[in-house]
């Protein structure tokens, strides 16, 4: 449980921290970056064909509609978006900005500088185009520009089979520098928390051999991959050449995380036990996912793959919260963090969803609600897996303690023995110490099993073993040796000692009823040794002869050995 303690220690630090790092960069960004859509002019080209030119006149001709309400996100479209930027530059000198768009995904983002009417400069930034042919090599598309005085309109002509999201921020390189520290803080943060909990999870696959673990940190590896891949990450940083990869990749491992989470629910959630009829169903939602998603390369249409799988996540998502809810209700206890894990996750992608297609206002974090939520919902998850890792531990002891108890008496039992005596065995032949065995057989049991049946057998054995566990040392270590006979193994106890003790024992047993309706007597065989003269198996063999002689003197008497 210490890898526990230190992965909750670590999301708590790291959150501590991540919070502190962004509250710091904050205060030191220059606040003249800003999100510009309220100042946007918008025009949506149905035929996709408008030339630069052709925006021109139309944005002279006042064709373009003033985005007033800050419309920052357009959905699903297959129409190209058009909109200008008009940057005033009141001084006397140029004025060095940065317009950069806060969003990894677009795949055609041509921008102009347009001033007296004359076309000054453009660019192409989208993710169609490699990050070593764009004109400032960082995640998010973004261009740099020196704004000559007076008005210029920056015109953006976007188009993508995503959905079409344009946050469009400018300011100075600073205060974008500053943006950019904040966004690295914040995906260090979530890529190593998300690291430490994979690799906590394999280890304890490796350890307790249960699927679960390894299930859930292919789910933690399927999120990081997609995750990595739809912030620009990847693109950027590994294959900045692999215009098609990117493509490729998008909506492959938006699908891969889909079929991670199916597999790791129906394991996590032990359907097997709890849900019988749904495991049963499994590789029917297995094949349905896989053949769906085969079409869905047939057809080879991102727009559509995309929004289907946009679709099947909503649809999954309160899949999942149903079949948690319905678990819980048949007693799985891990159920009961699984429910609110999945209510975080899901209401982060919804947020992220709903601020994406323009439903909610348009925020940082908003944005980046998915990010916030998944990592929130796999924390939670790692510590449910925690508390299955606890719950197994427990089970696991309670296991080992009951094999060495005996279930009727509730003594230990003579696979006990070994664990139990030899340490002491063996302290004993350092200190040169005397150790002693007491061996009982209850005088003519048999009579009782056969007259008054096992269950009143059973009943005088329990009774028995209540009463020799009251009068024994803390030290003594008594044991239901098999059947009617028990052995007491007295440490540092020599032969007087022991005989002493075993008389009383069997006058005790012998001055009162053991049940209300049965009595019961002992034949006690005694023997004591230093440990370093004797071994241990031929001292219990000593003691059963001892027995062995109380039997033949009549029995209900005690007989020692020296």
């Amino acid at each position: 449980m210490s890898v526990f303690r230190t992965v909750i220690i670590f999301i708590i630090i790291s959150s501590a921290m991540l919070a502190g790092e962004v509250s710091a960069h904050t205060n030191e960004i220059n606040t003249d970056i800003k999100l510009v859509n309220e100042q946007l002019h918008l025009f949506s080209d149905a035929s996709s064909e408008m030339t630069i030119n052709e925006a021109i006149i139309a944005f002279q001709k006042q064709q373009f509609s003033h985005n007033s309400e800050t419309q920052v996100s357009f959905g699903f479209t297959q129409d190209t978006l058009w909109a200008v930027l008009p940057v005033i530059n009141t001084s006397k000198n140029d004025d060095s900005l940065v317009i950069k768009i806060d969003n990894a995904w677009l795949d055609e983002v041509d921008v102009y500088y347009v001033h007296n009417k004359q076309i000054l400069q453009e660019a192409a930034i989208g993710d169609s185009v490699p990050f070593t042919k764009r004109p400032i090599s960082r995640r998010m598309p973004a261009v740099a520009y020196d704004f000559p005085p007076g008005q210029t309109d920056v015109y953006f002509r976007v188009h993508s089979k995503d959905p079409l999201t344009l946050p469009i921020y400018i300011g100075s390189e600073q205060s974008h520098v500053g943006t950019a520290s904040i966004n690295a803080y914040f995906y260090g943060a979530l890529y190593g928390i998300l690291g430490i909990l994979f690799i906590y999870n394999i280890a304890l696959f490796s350890y307790l051999k249960e699927l679960k673990y390894l299930l859930y940190s292919l789910y933690l590896l399927a999120f990081t991959a997609f995750n990595y891949t739809y912030t620009g990450h990847g693109f950027w940083i590994l294959w900045p050449e692999s215009v098609g990869l990117q493509q490729l990749l998008m909506p492959t491992l938006m699908f891969a995380y889909l079929f991670s989470g199916v597999l790791f629910t129906l394991e996590f959630l032990n359907t097997r036990t709890y849900l019988p009829s749904l495991y049963a169903f499994r590789y029917k939602l297995y094949g349905a996912l896989l053949i769906l998603a085969l079409g869905l390369l047939i057809i080879d249409d991102r727009s559509i793959a995309i929004m289907a799988q946009l679709i099947i996540l909503t649809t999954l998502s309160i899949w999942m919260l149903v079949i948690g809810y319905y678990s819980y209700k048949s007693g799985n206890p891990l159920a009961m963090f699984f429910v609110p894990a999945v209510i975080m996750g899901t209401g982060g992608a919804t947020i992220s969803s709903l601020a994406t297609w323009g439903v909610i206002p348009y925020s940082q974090w908003a944005f980046r609600g998915i990010e916030i939520g998944m990592l929130l919902e796999m924390s939670l998850l790692s510590i449910s897996l925690g508390f299955n890792f606890k719950l197994a531990q427990e089970a696991r002891k309670s296991a080992e303690i009951n094999a060495r108890l005996d279930q009727l008496t509730n003594l230990y039992n003579r696979r006990a023995f070994s664990d139990l005596v030899h340490p002491l065995w063996e302290l004993g032949k350092r200190n040169k110490t005397p150790m002693a065995i007491i061996l009982i057989d209850l005088d003519w049991f048999k009579r009782i099993n056969d007259e008054y049946g096992h269950a009143t057998g059973d009943e005088v054995l329990e009774e028995v073993g209540k009463e020799l566990k009251k009068r024994l040392r803390e030290s003594d270590i008594p044991l239901r040796w098999g059947g009617e006979e028990f052995l007491i193994f007295l440490p540092n106890t020599n032969t007087r000692e022991a005989h002493q003790l075993a008389d009383k024992l069997r006058e005790h047993f012998d001055s009162k009823n053991i049940t209300p309706e049965h009595k019961v007597t002992l034949s006690i065989g005694v023997v004591s040794a230093l440990p370093h003269s004797v071994e241990l198996d031929k001292l219990i063999g000593l003691a059963d002869e001892a027995l062995y002689q109380a039997k033949q003197n009549g029995r209900n008497c005690v007989v020692s050995l020296d």
